[in-house]
């Protein structure tokens, strides 16, 4: 049974990695999906006890990311999204994938930083200034604009990275 759940799992991440990637969103849907399945798959499991661990791993996976949604550095989809696979992992296992995609995801932003530092700026602080426009842009505005593939990196690679290597860890244990 681990097994089906790594693989539904990895379907489920690299879907949504895929979908972000593309259009820069993660659908409710996405969301609403992952977060049932992971439910009822730990209820199956688990019983009573697999929805306390889920329900409590969705909170985990909120209150990670919710600093970060509060000051402008996230979209309300990425905390949804870490809410939803809380459901699978559980407040341990999620704090496990917040902290294994973080370090993907800084990895991703100094490459991303290295291979876009010699490109000019798309605004220009002085023109801000000048215009009376302030140059540090929330992410909302970020994200509309036509600069978004250049100045935003999309939260569900990193963290569908993350869970394939702790799945593919996983998978490998199992076999030992």
């Amino acid at each position: 049974m681990d097994s089906y759940r790594s693989w539904i799992l990895l379907a489920l991440v690299l879907f949504v990695a895929q979908s972000d990637l593309r259009q820069y969103r993660i659908s409710n849907r996405s969301v609403v999906i992952t977060l049932v399945a992971g439910l009822a798959l730990n209820t199956c499991i688990h019983g009573w006890d697999g929805i306390v661990h889920g329900c409590l791993g969705i909170l985990v996976g909120f209150l990670l990311l919710m600093p970060f949604y509060v000051i402008g550095g996230m979209t309300a989809g990425d905390v949804k999204w870490l809410s939803a696979l809380g459901a699978w992992y559980g407040p341990k296992g999620i704090l496990g994938v917040f902290l294994v995609s973080g370090m993907i995801l800084g990895v991703i932003s100094i490459l991303w930083f290295v291979s876009n530092r010699n490109r000019p700026s798309p605004v220009e602080p002085s023109d801000c200034e000048a215009s009376g426009v302030d140059h540090q842009t929330g992410i909302d505005e970020v994200f509309n604009s036509s600069e978004k593939r250049r100045r935003l990196i999309p939260y569900a690679l990193p963290v569908a990275l993350g869970v394939l290597i702790i799945e593919s860890m996983r998978m490998i244990a199992s076999l030992a």
